[in-house]
Protein backbone atom coordinates (compact mmCIF):
# COMPACT_ATOMS: atom_id res chain seq x y z
CA UNK A 1 0.00 0.00 0.00
CA UNK A 2 1.10 3.57 -0.59
CA UNK A 3 2.18 5.66 2.32
CA UNK A 4 -0.22 8.44 3.22
CA UNK A 5 1.65 11.71 3.66
CA UNK A 6 0.29 13.45 6.73
CA UNK A 7 -0.04 17.21 6.77
CA UNK A 8 2.74 18.85 8.77
CA UNK A 9 1.19 21.01 11.47
CA UNK A 10 4.40 23.07 11.61
CA UNK A 11 4.66 23.65 7.86
CA UNK A 12 4.73 27.24 6.63
CA UNK A 13 4.07 28.85 3.28
CA UNK A 14 6.97 29.12 0.86
CA UNK A 15 6.56 32.67 -0.41
CA UNK A 16 9.33 32.25 -2.99
CA UNK A 17 7.25 29.52 -4.63
CA UNK A 18 4.15 31.71 -4.46
CA UNK A 19 5.92 34.67 -6.07
CA UNK A 20 7.15 32.42 -8.87
CA UNK A 21 3.60 31.19 -9.43
CA UNK A 22 2.26 34.74 -9.60
CA UNK A 23 4.90 35.78 -12.14
CA UNK A 24 4.33 32.73 -14.35
CA UNK A 25 0.57 33.22 -14.08
CA UNK A 26 0.81 36.86 -15.19
CA UNK A 27 3.04 35.95 -18.14
CA UNK A 28 0.63 33.18 -19.15
CA UNK A 29 -2.35 35.56 -18.94
CA UNK A 30 -0.61 38.15 -21.11
CA UNK A 31 0.45 35.63 -23.76
CA UNK A 32 -2.96 33.94 -23.78
CA UNK A 33 -4.69 37.32 -24.15
CA UNK A 34 -2.47 38.17 -27.11
CA UNK A 35 -3.12 34.76 -28.67
CA UNK A 36 -6.90 35.10 -28.39
CA UNK A 37 -7.19 38.83 -28.94
CA UNK A 38 -4.59 39.37 -31.67
CA UNK A 39 -4.45 36.18 -33.80
CA UNK A 40 -2.31 37.95 -36.41
CA UNK A 41 0.66 37.85 -34.02
CA UNK A 42 0.96 34.11 -34.59
CA UNK A 43 1.57 33.27 -30.93
CA UNK A 44 1.10 29.56 -31.62
CA UNK A 45 2.14 27.35 -28.70
CA UNK A 46 3.95 30.16 -26.89
CA UNK A 47 1.21 30.22 -24.24
CA UNK A 48 2.34 26.70 -23.28
CA UNK A 49 6.06 26.82 -24.05
CA UNK A 50 6.90 30.08 -22.25
CA UNK A 51 5.25 29.16 -18.90
CA UNK A 52 6.77 25.67 -19.12
CA UNK A 53 10.26 27.09 -19.72
CA UNK A 54 9.85 29.56 -16.85
CA UNK A 55 8.62 26.79 -14.53
CA UNK A 56 11.47 24.46 -15.43
CA UNK A 57 14.00 27.29 -15.02
CA UNK A 58 12.64 28.13 -11.57
CA UNK A 59 12.73 24.49 -10.49
CA UNK A 60 16.34 24.04 -11.62
CA UNK A 61 17.58 27.25 -10.02
CA UNK A 62 15.78 26.64 -6.73
CA UNK A 63 16.78 22.97 -6.58
CA UNK A 64 20.45 23.89 -6.97
CA UNK A 65 20.21 25.86 -3.72
CA UNK A 66 17.76 23.57 -1.95
CA UNK A 67 17.77 20.02 -3.41
CA UNK A 68 15.26 18.88 -0.79
CA UNK A 69 12.63 20.99 -2.54
CA UNK A 70 12.42 18.36 -5.29
CA UNK A 71 10.84 15.95 -2.83
CA UNK A 72 8.74 18.68 -1.23
CA UNK A 73 7.35 19.54 -4.66
CA UNK A 74 6.54 15.91 -5.38
CA UNK A 75 8.91 15.67 -8.35
CA UNK A 76 11.39 13.09 -7.01
CA UNK A 77 9.15 11.57 -4.36
CA UNK A 78 9.18 7.75 -4.68
CA UNK A 79 6.01 6.56 -6.41
CA UNK A 80 4.46 3.52 -4.75
CA UNK A 81 2.44 0.84 -6.53
CA UNK A 82 -0.63 2.19 -4.75
CA UNK A 83 0.06 5.64 -6.21
CA UNK A 84 0.39 4.21 -9.71
CA UNK A 85 -2.72 2.10 -9.18
CA UNK A 86 -4.77 5.07 -7.98
CA UNK A 87 -3.57 7.10 -10.95
CA UNK A 88 -4.51 4.32 -13.38
CA UNK A 89 -7.93 4.05 -11.75
CA UNK A 90 -8.52 7.77 -12.16
CA UNK A 91 -7.49 7.65 -15.82
CA UNK A 92 -9.73 4.67 -16.56
CA UNK A 93 -12.69 6.19 -14.74
CA UNK A 94 -12.25 9.54 -16.48
CA UNK A 95 -11.80 7.88 -19.87
CA UNK A 96 -14.95 5.80 -19.32
CA UNK A 97 -17.00 8.93 -18.60
CA UNK A 98 -15.58 10.69 -21.66
CA UNK A 99 -16.18 7.62 -23.83
CA UNK A 100 -19.81 7.49 -22.72
CA UNK A 101 -20.19 11.18 -23.53
CA UNK A 102 -18.57 10.67 -26.94
CA UNK A 103 -20.93 7.79 -27.66
CA UNK A 104 -23.91 9.91 -26.72
CA UNK A 105 -22.78 12.90 -28.78
CA UNK A 106 -21.39 11.23 -31.90
CA UNK A 107 -22.52 7.62 -31.80
CA UNK A 108 -18.94 6.36 -31.83
CA UNK A 109 -15.72 6.12 -29.84
CA UNK A 110 -12.49 6.49 -31.80
CA UNK A 111 -8.82 6.55 -30.90
CA UNK A 112 -6.34 7.89 -33.42
CA UNK A 113 -2.59 7.39 -33.23
CA UNK A 114 -2.05 11.14 -33.34
CA UNK A 115 -3.82 11.44 -29.98
CA UNK A 116 -0.59 10.11 -28.46
CA UNK A 117 1.45 12.89 -30.07
CA UNK A 118 -1.05 15.46 -28.82
CA UNK A 119 -0.69 14.03 -25.31
CA UNK A 120 3.09 14.33 -25.47
CA UNK A 121 2.83 17.90 -26.76
CA UNK A 122 0.36 18.81 -24.01
CA UNK A 123 2.86 17.89 -21.27
CA UNK A 124 4.35 21.39 -21.71
CA UNK A 125 1.00 22.89 -20.70
CA UNK A 126 0.01 20.29 -18.09
CA UNK A 127 3.21 20.26 -16.02
CA UNK A 128 3.23 23.95 -15.00
CA UNK A 129 -0.45 23.65 -14.09
CA UNK A 130 0.17 20.63 -11.87
CA UNK A 131 3.29 22.18 -10.36
CA UNK A 132 1.67 25.45 -9.33
CA UNK A 133 -1.70 23.91 -8.50
CA UNK A 134 -0.33 21.07 -6.38
CA UNK A 135 3.34 21.55 -5.49
CA UNK A 136 2.86 25.24 -4.69
CA UNK A 137 -0.84 25.99 -4.24
CA UNK A 138 -1.89 22.88 -2.32
CA UNK A 139 1.28 22.80 -0.25
CA UNK A 140 0.74 26.45 0.71
CA UNK A 141 -2.99 26.26 1.42
CA UNK A 142 -2.58 23.07 3.47
CA UNK A 143 -0.61 25.10 6.03
CA UNK A 144 -3.76 27.13 6.84
CA UNK A 145 -5.89 25.88 9.71
CA UNK A 146 -9.13 26.37 7.76
CA UNK A 147 -8.02 23.76 5.21
CA UNK A 148 -6.82 21.13 7.66
CA UNK A 149 -8.60 17.83 7.10
CA UNK A 150 -9.23 15.44 4.25
CA UNK A 151 -11.94 17.09 2.15
CA UNK A 152 -11.92 20.88 2.57
CA UNK A 153 -8.89 21.67 0.45
CA UNK A 154 -9.69 19.30 -2.47
CA UNK A 155 -13.24 20.71 -2.63
CA UNK A 156 -11.95 24.28 -2.62
CA UNK A 157 -9.28 23.64 -5.24
CA UNK A 158 -11.73 21.76 -7.47
CA UNK A 159 -14.06 24.76 -7.41
CA UNK A 160 -11.26 27.25 -8.13
CA UNK A 161 -9.72 25.08 -10.87
CA UNK A 162 -13.09 24.77 -12.58
CA UNK A 163 -13.88 28.48 -12.38
CA UNK A 164 -10.41 29.24 -13.80
CA UNK A 165 -11.59 27.58 -17.03
CA UNK A 166 -14.71 29.72 -17.34
CA UNK A 167 -13.10 31.69 -20.19
CA UNK A 168 -12.98 28.67 -22.51
CA UNK A 169 -15.16 29.14 -25.62
CA UNK A 170 -16.89 25.74 -26.01
CA UNK A 171 -20.19 25.46 -24.10
CA UNK A 172 -22.66 22.75 -23.13
CA UNK A 173 -25.42 22.26 -25.73
CA UNK A 174 -28.07 25.01 -25.56
CA UNK A 175 -26.16 26.68 -22.76
CA UNK A 176 -23.59 29.40 -22.11
CA UNK A 177 -21.84 27.22 -19.52
CA UNK A 178 -18.28 26.20 -20.60
CA UNK A 179 -17.79 22.44 -20.95
CA UNK A 180 -14.26 22.62 -19.49
CA UNK A 181 -15.63 23.93 -16.20
CA UNK A 182 -17.69 20.74 -15.88
CA UNK A 183 -14.63 18.59 -16.62
CA UNK A 184 -12.02 20.48 -14.60
CA UNK A 185 -13.94 20.78 -11.31
CA UNK A 186 -13.83 17.04 -10.56
CA UNK A 187 -10.36 16.85 -12.03
CA UNK A 188 -9.13 19.55 -9.64
CA UNK A 189 -10.78 17.74 -6.72
CA UNK A 190 -9.25 14.34 -7.47
CA UNK A 191 -5.85 15.82 -8.33
CA UNK A 192 -5.80 17.64 -5.01
CA UNK A 193 -6.85 14.60 -3.02
CA UNK A 194 -4.28 12.44 -4.84
CA UNK A 195 -1.43 14.88 -4.25
CA UNK A 196 -2.22 15.32 -0.55
CA UNK A 197 -2.20 11.54 -0.17
CA UNK A 198 0.81 10.53 -2.28
CA UNK A 199 2.80 13.79 -2.76
CA UNK A 200 3.75 13.11 -6.37
CA UNK A 201 2.91 15.20 -9.43
CA UNK A 202 4.42 12.88 -12.05
CA UNK A 203 1.38 10.55 -12.34
CA UNK A 204 -0.90 13.58 -12.06
CA UNK A 205 0.76 15.24 -15.03
CA UNK A 206 0.44 12.05 -17.07
CA UNK A 207 -3.28 11.57 -16.45
CA UNK A 208 -3.90 15.27 -16.95
CA UNK A 209 -2.45 15.01 -20.47
CA UNK A 210 -4.37 11.83 -21.29
CA UNK A 211 -7.77 13.04 -20.09
CA UNK A 212 -7.42 16.51 -21.61
CA UNK A 213 -6.70 15.17 -25.09
CA UNK A 214 -9.52 12.63 -24.82
CA UNK A 215 -11.91 15.34 -23.61
CA UNK A 216 -11.05 17.59 -26.58
CA UNK A 217 -11.39 14.81 -29.17
CA UNK A 218 -14.23 12.77 -27.67
CA UNK A 219 -16.43 15.55 -26.31
CA UNK A 220 -15.45 19.14 -26.99
CA UNK A 221 -15.17 18.88 -30.77
CA UNK A 222 -18.80 17.67 -31.03
CA UNK A 223 -20.20 20.66 -29.15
Amino acid sequence: MGEVVEQDANATMDFEDIRAGVVVGIVFAVVKTLKVGVPSLGVGMADSVIPAAMTLGYILLRARREPEKLDAWGITTPISWAAWGASAGLVLAGAAVLAAASRALSGEITFRAWYLFDMIAYVAAAFPQQFFLCSVGLASLSTLRIFRGRWRLPLFVGLVFGLAHFWTPVHLPNSSFPIQVVATMPMGFFASYYFLRFRSIVPLTLWHTVLYVLMVNWVQRFL
